[in-house]
């Protein structure tokens, strides 16, 4: 696999709601984890490159931080990727799978808001390739969310560094003020891009 970039975010200047320290030192930790990843494979390759894949005891333990890291990039990417501020709502295909799958719009956030409060790690809005619907998941760790043939469409930092210097440890107040800036237009688009994976 090949070496990990960060990207950048436009989309967060000049962001309301979380303030400029809070995002550069969640940023900061999101180049970490690429850093991170980066190591580690470089630290994998070179175990196969000498044969020792099958007989290195750190070879398992190395795995699992690999998807660890891993996880943790493109779980962040996706956070920062629907923030927007942009008072918008679900509209169109999105609101459509979003009443198909949970009734209804309020229902949907609502789910949403309380598997955030709830969740220890992070929360997902994913879509379900298999069973063509959305769902919301809770999971503890950077490597939690894989169910197969689900992609996330909205993530949310549920980890204390995510709030800590905006909230201190009021979590629930965090969590409202990240559904109200949820930019849903890009979240529309991510499930558009999905859709059409799915169709090609």
């Amino acid at each position: 696999m090949k070496a990990m970039q960060t990207r950048k975010f436009e989309n967060l200047a000049g962001f309301e709601g979380l303030s400029e320290r809070s995002f550069r030192e969640h940023y900061r930790l999101y180049e970490g984890y690429v850093a991170k990843y980066n190591s580690l494979m470089a630290k994998l390759r070179s175990i196969r490159s000498v044969g020792q894949i099958h007989a290195d005891s750190d070879t398992e333990s190395l795995k699992v931080d690999i998807t660890f890291a891993l996880g943790a990039i493109k779980n962040h990417e996706v956070y920062f990727d629907i923030l927007g501020n942009q008072g918008d709502e679900p509209t169109g295909l999105l609101a459509e799978e979003i009443v198909k799958s949970f009734h209804s719009i309020p229902q949907y956030l609502v789910d949403l808001k309380q598997t955030a409060i709830l969740g220890r790690g992070w929360a997902w809005t994913a879509y379900d390739l298999d069973q063509d619907s959305l769902f919301n998941y809770e999971g503890g760790a950077q490597n939690g969310m894989p169910v197969w043939n689900c992609v996330p469409i909205v993530a949310i930092d549920l980890y204390g560094h995510a709030y800590f210097y905006d909230f201190g440890n009021n979590k629930v107040a965090y969590v409202e003020t990240v559904m109200k800036c949820i930019s849903w237009k890009r979240v529309g688009e991510r499930l558009t891009a999905v859709k059409h994976q799915q169709r090609a």
